[in-house]
């Protein structure tokens, strides 16, 4: 579960720690997209993740987190795919500069078990946009 600016939580697919991706999604967003902005704030720093579900109503998680997680109906996480289609840049907040991920039958099943155990989430399957942001 991560913060999204102050509309709510989010939950997110991170690649492992150790694994080559997130070394290199990780240096992406702390280091070479960063070097290429003329901008005089530098870009939010945050794990390199797939926004599974996000506009989670704080008042949604009652008790301790974890066990709030724990209830979460999953499908099979072992073999969830994603595949990176394209580098896209957008205009909104959480969607500056990102790459675009293929929608496929895991992500969409594992994001929608998300979204549906999370109460007041807006998203629905048919707008779903599964993505990387490097800024």
């Amino acid at each position: 579960m991560s913060p999204e600016k102050d509309d709510g939580l989010s939950l997110w697919l991170v690649p492992p720690e150790d694994s080559e991706i997130h070394t290199l999604l990780a240096d992406a967003i702390t280091r070479i997209v960063p070097s290429t902005l003329t901008a005089e704030d530098p870009p939010p720093q945050f794990e390199p993740h797939v926004t599974l579900a996000s506009q989670i109503p704080r008042a949604a998680i009652t008790g301790d987190p974890q066990t709030w997680l724990d209830e979460i109906n999953l499908p099979d996480t072992s073999a969830v795919e994603v595949d990176f289609q394209e580098l896209a840049v957008g205009d909104t907040f959480t969607k500056k500069l990102f790459i675009r991920c293929r929608r496929s039958d895991s992500l969409l099943s594992l994001a929608s078990a998300c979204r549906g155990f999370s109460a007041g989430v807006k998203v629905g399957e048919a707008e779903y946009d599964p993505h990387v942001s490097l800024v």
